[in-house]
This record gives structure tokens, C-alpha cells and sequence, in this order.
């Protein structure tokens, strides 16, 4: 993947692909709008990049119409190890190590 550097770029990505997608599925906008709940004029302005500030609750929306709203699972998964108990962790590891002259 691309380093994407502003939030711009990111979103354009995602219409893109989002267009794919349900391009894809078969779908037109208008079946796309009556499946989400989104306006129709808002998925056109969404996929030609004019509209870069989609709520994500209407993005998920998306998502769900398309099959792909499991996904989002890869984009952020769940911690390996909770914040707090990495805490606990760090307690325990020395910051240093110090030897006597019987080691």
C-alpha cells in the first residue's frame, strides 16, 4: 500500500474502493442509497472524491451493503495485550541491572 499523508488521500482510497466493490456486487448507487440509508447524492459525491467528510457511521453503512463491514476487524484489531496489563508488565522488568561481585 501507498503511504497515504493526509486524511484526504485515505478517504479518496476508500471511495475508490467502495466504488469497486460495488461495482463489483452489481449494485447501482440507487440500490446502494435504499440498502443504506445513505442518500444517493452523497454515495456520487462520496465516489468521485467530492465529499471526503462521510461519517463513519454512514461509511459502515457502506460497508454493510457491499458484504465488507467484517473488515473493519482488520483495520483495527483488538489489542494483543490490554493497556493496563502491559502496565503490570512494565512494573516487573528491571530498568537496569546491577551486578555484585558474586556474579
Amino acid at each position: 500500500m501507498e503511504p497515504y499523508t493526509t486524511n484526504t488521500d485515505l478517504m479518496q482510497l476508500l471511495a475508490k474502493r467502495i466504488r469497486a466493490y460495488r461495482l463489483a456486487a452489481r449494485i447501482s448507487q440507487q440500490e446502494m442509497a435504499e440498502e443504506s440509508g445513505v442518500s444517493k447524492s452523497t454515495i456520487c459525491r462520496f465516489e468521485q472524491g467530492q465529499n471526503v467528510n462521510l461519517t463513519l457511521g454512514n461509511f459502515i453503512s457502506l460497508l454493510r451493503v457491499v458484504g465488507q463491514e467484517q473488515r473493519i476487524e482488520e483495520l483495527l484489531p483488538e489489542l494483543p495485550v490490554p493497556p493496563m496489563a502491559l502496565k503490570q508488565i512494565e512494573k516487573l522488568i528491571p530498568k537496569r541491572v546491577r551486578r555484585t561481585k558474586h556474579d
